[in-house]
């Protein structure tokens, strides 16, 4: 990340969705995954799609290679998991029972100072980060 100044970090959620299902963000959201500033995305966000895949859960079609390639274009920037990142998953609030990935991605967005954008209104209401939040409900013709 050194050098790069970053405002957003990507919920998984919303990472995949930019690459498989862009027509179902609000128009604000679009227009801010299709500028060029620099977004952040968590490598945890990697094995949580991966995991999503396996478990037929996310509409990526091609290779887990292939999609990664893509969805990691020139304006996304992967952050590295560090020891601050893991020891912040331990100060969220008590009411927070994430799994996991969106304990760590909150905390990532929290100890970096992003705003995570996300549909997941528990990370919303946890107000352990700032969020920019947008409701998520595909339409059936959306689903895979």
């Amino acid at each position: 990340m050194e050098g790069v100044d970053l405002t957003y970090l990507l919920d998984t959620g919303p990472w995949v969705n930019g690459v498989t299902l862009p027509a179902v963000f609000p128009e604000r959201i679009r227009l801010l995954l299709s500028s060029s500033e620099i977004k952040g995305v968590s490598t945890l966000s990697l094995l949580e799609t991966a995991i999503l895949r396996r478990l037929g859960r996310i509409g990526v079609r091609s290779s887990l290679t292939e999609f990664f390639e893509s969805a990691l274009a020139s304006d996304i920037q992967l952050i590295e998991l560090s020891p601050a990142i893991a020891a912040h998953t331990n100060n969220l609030p008590t009411s927070f029972q994430g799994d996991p990935f969106d304990r760590t991605i909150v905390a990532t967005a929290a100890v970096l100072n992003l705003t995570l954008i996300t549909s997941d209104a528990q990370i919303r209401d946890a107000g352990a980060c700032r969020v920019d939040f947008y409701p998520f409900k595909p339409s059936r013709r959306f689903r895979s």
